[in-house]
């Protein structure tokens, strides 16, 4: 733009130059030394000092008079007879027709250079609309840059989530002891099956985010291609609009010769004009003509002053654009430098969470280990648990006939089970909406009463045998259910009640033990009323066994549903994780071909900066002679308005009649003007300079080249030249 508008200014000077020129003609240059009145120029004759007369009035006569007068009679006489009056008016009609041709060709050309400006003004919307566009890729690959960030960041929380999580799991872990074993590892099992369900479905989000960012980044890359080749149309835009303007200027400048040639035809037809009013003696069409010519300068002063107060306002506005350019180049390097680090940063980012998915591999392939291992001591625990009851049950079988003393109280103690056990579910089908872990913990606590029930009835078989023994087994339980209600108090705050109906429970036990001390006593008058209820025992225990088998075989199922899902899962995990591993490799080969892209670049950056370095200097010394060129003229300027002021001078006052003083004013300002326009040309070429320099940076960071024509055959030759870096493998 500004090129443009310095261009548009030397036309108009050029134009107001010519302006002048014919607006006020050149006079004759014979005009000092042609013949002005009777006497003749000075130093066309001599003074005779040699010789010296005689006598007191004695004198000679000098002949230069007559000599004058005689041959300006002749030069009219050749004149009256040379042109006639039909001569003369066919004269005067060829030069009206020549003016008249040369007006039409000016108006022809006047409207040729409109219609170039216009033509530029399109141009130069349509590279405003390209140069918006452009700014409107950049604002959406800055807002997918952003994307990408947060998305990380949330990554990066949900990782740190899963190792809360698996700290909190390895805690609860290490906080179960090996006597409470079988009872915490069914609760420990459900946890860690909703700790892996949400971990599912955490890496589900991850990897749908993943997809989201990989689909956003090919959507990004694919603007970026799309900008660059429109920044390469642009490009050739302007080379093409470059040479326009150059074959532009090479018309101007013909057409600048020619409105020359016709101000030189004008100003032969001016003399012309200029003799022939000499010729005649008609005074009124010589004030007709002074008059209008009057009113034309004033015209003229007038077109002028208007022409150079646009000239400012176009100065004004030229600096204006000049900041506006310097900032928006400013801009454009604080975000291009902005860029550059978001994408080390994300290199790192993508690093690290690489070697975190590493560690969440050894992770999950050590958890699979631990669990295949408490699998097996499930098992084993089974087996175990299985061959204990068959030893408790012929324990039982050979101690009933023993224990028919206490087979009343061992009836009361179910009853009183069969109600809590009733309470039991009823709490939990009412809980059963809300909270299913609560179920399986009253599950695990009905086994646990009837285990202690087992304990109760074993103790109480003992009790015959020693009485010690019975309160030595009462303190173990009451110190296992005091350690299960403080653990229980501790881990979960929603079981108090429960808890508090244990202790009920165990109050209730310690009173029924110290009932059975009492009633011992009075064991021996009721052994034939048990005698009658071993029928019932009997019946009852074989309805157990029953249950106790059914429970076994439910619990069995459900072991092997489990370790099925396991397996499914396992198997899920370890396709997740070769398609994790597919995708990382996929990651670490585009790293490895950003790197050495990054190395490639590199290299031809330095091997550029080390070609252009002689240059640089070259062009400083020009731009260094340029400056003491620029000085010199302007000394020489200066010189020539002195001795302009001075011919002003002389011209003022031997021609009183033309107005020079104006005329002299009008060429200071011309020569003004052309003094800032080849200021304003020096500071465009260093703006250029700079504008390339910057152009040139910005290829460099975008990774676009220019073959610069200047440097053709001249670079060393590279045929047998070896690489630096290795041959890529093409896409097949």
């Amino acid at each position: 733009l500004v090129v443009r508008e310095l261009r548009r200014r030397a036309s108009d000077l050029r134009f107001v130059e010519l302006v002048i020129n014919m607006s006020f003609p050149k006079a004759p240059l014979k005009r000092f030394n042609d013949p002005s009145g009777c006497a003749p120029s000075p130093g066309a004759y001599d003074v005779k000092t040699s010789e010296v007369l005689k006598g007191p009035v004695s004198f000679q006569k000098s002949q230069r008079f007559k000599k004058q007068k005689e041959s300006q009679q002749n030069l009219n006489v050749d004149r009256d007879t040379t042109l006639p009056a039909s001569a003369r008016k066919v004269k005067t009609l060829g030069l009206k027709k020549e003016s008249q041709k040369n007006d039409k060709d000016l108006k022809i050309l006047e409207k040729e250079i409109r219609v170039l400006v216009q033509e530029r003004g399109a141009q130069d919307k349509q590279i405003q609309d390209l140069e918006a566009e452009l700014e409107k890729v950049e604002a959406k690959l800055n807002a997918a840059v952003r994307e990408k960030t947060s998305l990380s960041a949330s990554n990066a929380s949900l990782e740190k989530q899963l190792i809360e999580l698996t700290r909190s799991n390895e805690l609860l872990k290490s906080k179960f002891s090996e006597d409470n074993n079988q009872k915490t590892m069914r609760i420990l099992s459900l946890e860690l099956m909703k700790l892996r369900n949400k971990r599912e479905t955490k890496m589900r989000n991850m990897m749908a985010k993943q997809e989201g960012m990989e689909v956003k980044l090919q959507v990004t890359q694919k603007n970026l291609e799309e900008s660059q080749g429109k920044i390469a149309q642009l490009e050739g835009k302007l080379v093409s609009i470059e040479k326009e303007k150059t074959d532009e200027k090479s018309e101007t400048e013909k057409l600048l010769e020619y409105i020359e040639e016709i101000s030189c035809a004008s100003d032969q037809v001016e003399k012309y004009k200029l003799d022939i009013a000499q010729l005649e003696e008609n005074l009124k069409e010589k004030n007709h003509e002074v008059v209008s010519l009057k009113q034309s300068l004033e015209e003229n002063v007038v077109l002028l002053s208007k022409q150079v107060e646009d000239l400012n306002a176009k100065c004004q506005l030229l600096e204006k654009e000049k900041e506006d350019l310097v900032n928006r180049d400013r801009v454009r390097d604080e975000t291009l430098n902005s860029e550059m680090q978001n994408l080390k940063e994300n290199l790192i980012l993508e690093k690290q969470e690489h070697e975190k998915l590493r560690q969440k591999e050894l992770q999950t392939d050590s958890l699979l280990q631990q669990e295949k291992e408490l699998s097996s001591s499930l098992q084993q625990k089974l087996c175990s648990f299985q061959e204990e009851m068959m030893k408790e049950r012929n324990l039982f079988e050979e101690e009933l006939k023993q224990a028919l003393d206490e087979l009343d109280k061992l009836q009361q103690k179910e009853e009183q089970a069969e109600r809590l056990v009733r309470q039991l579910e009823e709490e939990t089908k009412s809980r059963a909406e809300e909270l299913k872990l609560l179920e399986e913990k009253l599950k695990g606590k009905e086994a646990e009463l009837e285990e202690s029930n087992a304990a109760h009835s074993q103790a109480t078989l003992l009790l015959q045998e020693s009485y010690h023994s019975i309160v030595q087994s009462l303190g173990d339980a009451t110190a296992q259910f005091e350690s299960y209600k403080a653990f229980m108090a501790r881990e979960i705050e929603d079981l108090k009640l429960e808890n508090l109906s244990l202790q009920e429970k165990v109050t209730r036990a310690e009173k029924s033990a110290e009932d059975t001390q009492h009633q011992i006593l009075a064991t021996e008058n009721a052994n034939q009323e048990y005698a009658r209820m071993l029928l019932d025992l009997q019946t009852k225990s074989a309805l157990k066994e029953a249950e106790i088998k059914e429970i076994t075989v439910s619990s069995l199922k459900t072991i092997t549903d489990l370790q099925n899902q396991l397996k499914q899962k396992g198997e899920e995990l370890k396709k997740q994780l070769e398609e994790e591993e597919a995708r990382k490799a996929g990651k670490e080969n585009t790293v490895a071909e950003l790197t050495e892209e990054m190395n490639k670049w590199r290299l031809l950056y330095e091997e550029l900066y080390n070609k252009t370095k002689p240059f640089q200097l070259q062009l400083d010394a020009f731009e260094a002679e340029k400056q003491a060129l620029l000085n010199e003229h302007g000394a020489a300027q200066e010189q020539l308005n002195k001795l302009r002021d001075s011919y002003a001078k002389l011209l003022g006052h031997q021609n009183l009649k033309q107005k020079i003083k104006h005329v002299v004013k009008l060429k200071d300002e011309n020569s003004q003007l052309k003094s800032e326009v080849s200021k304003l040309r020096s500071q465009l070429a260093k703006r250029k300079q700079s504008e390339t320099k910057l152009q040139e940076e910005l290829n460099k960071v975008l990774g676009i080249k220019h073959f610069d024509p200047s440097k053709a055959f001249l670079h060393e030759s590279k045929e047998n030249f070896g690489l630096k870096t290795p041959l890529k493998e093409g896409k097949k």
